[in-house]
């Protein structure tokens, strides 16, 4: 059978025979090649638990799960002549072997009754597993808990409160003072994360080498390099002619430097004096001293023979700037690291107290259990009798350690019994670089050339050369935008192609609108969360509800059948960055112009108003003195009262709202009657 060329690589890189390293494009069918190679695994006669699909995602992972079966179960009812065609299609040969057809229709049921089920996993929960079944040689309590976002932060605020009220109130200070944040749970968090490189510590001569320091470098020595005892005299002569001066930029100048004792200037001096006499970043004139230019020509015409003096201040403080802020960073450094060694321990004594393991701890302990050679190999046999496949999904988001985990399940494929001929084994991996989800979770995609560079190192040393194949072809976009990507965002000799490449497309570039100032003053009655009609957000999304208002009456799209037809608003996918509050007004916009709009794929559930209604009976059911939730019940559209309503009710009533609303039942029967329901069932149910 013929297959095109973007099939055709697709089947190549499916050839379970074969250790391919896939770069794929977006929308490429990575997905479908993953779904592929596993099926012709089985095909092929690889039993289940041999095969193990890492994904990034639990999504991704039930995805490529449910794929899987419904493919395999299709197999199971297709005809003969249908099912060889699909066969054919993935690149399967013998096909006129009825035991081949006969074979295709057993995998659904071999799948499924496989125990545990085919192993295609995150790799947090197959490290979970694998700490959950040799948990004495991973060094783990064998009934561990799973700990999760908000009980790890939780937890880390326990203890940050514990070492600020205890022991470690002089590490807590430390860091506090070079921290600009809010609160210090995302600081924890990263150095949670980070805890093998910080709890190796450091001490305060290493940490200054790491920034050009020498040994023992201070603040005292940079604040000798900078001044020299003259500064004394020279300031003495200097501010008078500042003062002097009719140029308010002089003037300012003296006012900046008439609060230091300039015959021992300190930091806050030589903090000032880098300010004022050095270019800033922002400055038109690259940075360096401000020779020639400060002050101005009439006061330096006045200083006479202090001119060259304060010159050569100028250089001194220039050449120093860089080792002073160096020293800070050192400061800093060591600061992060006294913190992380108070603070890692008792993290780890109180999770251990809890039988609990983070993320983290998932992915460490798992590596050092592979990498415990006394154990390691009978950890990897006793996996059903071993992995003979690996396959990892969206492999540029795989961080170092994970790649640790991957590289130690690989060990044997290419060293001992595990490169052994009577069994094939490879490795499969495919990912693109630029869709990484840079340093999330410690992702770097630039361990993605590494490793591929470690593993056909690796498999090409015992005779199983590691095919590296791209995936060029995109499904999912036509040729000019595609074209519009590569030409915008260069990636290299790798480029998107269009398999529908006759497919009309276009890109469009609207010229930025210009972020708008805030208003000065605003009335105290203003609401805060309402944009003017000039904002930008508002502005743009205007403009987008009005382009595509106009694309619906004006303009066509081809259709199914070769003609063209009107485009529908479903035609059109607004994509955003982030959910913000441009995300908000563009909703609003469509809908202003009676665009039918399906509105936000995801909902904060606290912030909708029907959530909040039905909040506010429950918190009027368990406290039904609670006046204003009440109120917002019985305005909102379960009792649907009009403020006149509410007022009268309310107004002059002596005690709570829920007392004058029972004393007049029969004004408001109906009303009483459903809240006295619903509280007689609070007693009884959840």
């Amino acid at each position: 059978m013929q297959l095109n060329e973007a099939t055709q690589r697709q089947v190549d890189a499916a050839n379970p025979a074969e250790s391919v390293w896939l770069s794929a494009n977006a929308g490429s069918g990575k997905t479908r090649v993953l779904t592929d190679r596993v099926a012709r695994l089985l095909l092929d006669g690889v039993q289940p638990q041999n095969i193990l699909c890492l994904t990034y995602t639990k999504a991704a992972a039930s995805e490529m799960q449910n794929r899987l079966f419904r493919r395999l179960g299709d197999w199971a009812m297709k005809p003969d002549a249908e099912l060889a065609q699909e066969l054919a299609l993935l690149g399967v040969s013998g096909l006129g072997d009825p035991d081949r057809l006969a074979e295709a229709r057993r995998l659904f049921a071999r799948a499924i009754e496989t125990p545990g089920g085919l192993r295609i996993q995150t790799i947090h929960s197959f490290c979970s597993s694998l700490l959950r079944r040799f948990p004495l040689e991973a060094g783990v309590t064998p009934d561990f808990s799973e700990m999760d976002d908000r009980n790890a932060s939780l937890l880390r605020g326990e203890i940050l409160q514990a070492m600020a009220e205890g022991e470690g109130t002089a590490a807590v200070d430390a860091i506090a003072a070079h921290y600009s944040g809010d609160d210090l749970d995302r600081l924890t968090a990263a150095i949670v994360h980070h805890r093998e490189a910080l709890l190796a510590g450091a001490d305060t001569d290493t940490i200054l080498g790491w920034f050009d320091l020498a040994p023992g470098y201070d603040m005292d020595e940079a604040l000798e390099e900078a001044f020299d005892g003259s500064e004394g005299e020279l300031f003495a002569a200097l501010l008078p002619v500042l003062r002097a001066s009719d140029k308010v930029t002089d003037q300012k100048a003296a006012a900046r430097l008439a609060g230091f004792d300039w015959t021992a200037p300190g930091v806050d001096a030589l903090e000032e004096l880098i300010s004022l006499m050095l270019f800033g970043e922002k400055a038109k004139a690259p940075f360096g001293a401000k020779i020639g230019s400060f002050p101005t020509k009439a006061s330096r015409d006045a200083l006479g023979e202090f001119t060259p003096k304060l010159e050569e201040l100028m250089l001194r403080i220039e050449a120093v700037r860089g080792r002073l802020f160096s020293l800070y960073a050192a400061q800093k450094t060591a600061a992060l690291y006294q913190f992380a060694g108070a603070f890692l321990p008792a993290y780890e004594t109180r999770k251990q107290a809890q039988g609990w393991l983070d993320f983290d701890d998932l992915i460490l302990r798992t590596r050092d259990l592979l990498s415990n050679d006394l154990v390691a190999s009978w950890v990897l046999y006793r996996l059903d009798g071993g992995l003979d496949h690996i396959l990892v999904d969206e492999a540029q988001d795989t961080s170092p350690v994970q790649w640790q985990v991957i590289e130690r399940l690989a060990q044997e494929f290419t060293s001992g019994l595990g490169a052994r001929d009577d069994v094939i084994r490879t490795i499969f991996v495919v990912g693109d670089k630029k869709q990484s989800i840079y340093s999330f979770q410690g992702a770097d995609p630039r361990e993605f050339d590494r490793m591929r560079d470690h593993f056909g190192a690796k498999l090409g040393a015992v005779g199983a050369p590691l095919l590296n194949m791209e995936l060029e072809f995109s499904f999912r976009s036509s040729d000019a935008v595609l074209r519009f990507v590569d030409q915008a965002a260069p990636i290299g000799e790798m480029r998107h192609r269009a398999f529908r490449d006759a497919l009309p497309g276009r890109v469009d570039l609207w010229p930025p609108v210009p972020v708008t100032e805030k208003p000065e003053k605003q009335n105290w009655y203003d609401p805060i969360d309402t944009r003017a009609d000039d904002h930008h957000d508002v502005i743009l999304a205007r403009q987008i509800a009005e382009q595509i208002d106009e694309m619906i009456e004006t303009e066509t799209i081809p259709a199914e059948n070769g003609a063209r037809r009107p485009v529908r608003a479903g035609d059109i996918l607004i994509l955003v960055r982030r959910r913000s509050d441009l995300f908000e007004e563009i909703i609003r916009a469509c809908k202003a112009r009676g665009l039918p709009v399906a509105g936000a794929d995801r909902l904060k559930l606290g912030a909708e108003l029907a959530v909040k209604d039905l909040t506010a009976l429950l918190g009027f059911l368990a406290t039904p003195e609670d006046d204003l939730s009440l109120a917002a019940i019985l305005r909102s559209p379960l009792f649907g009262w009009d403020e006149a309503r509410l007022y009268d009710l309310a107004q002059g009533r002596d005690g709570f709202l829920w007392t004058a609303l029972r004393n007049r039942q029969a004004e408001f029967g109906e009303t009483v009657a459903v809240l006295s329901d619903l509280r007689d069932q609070a007693d009884y149910q959840r």
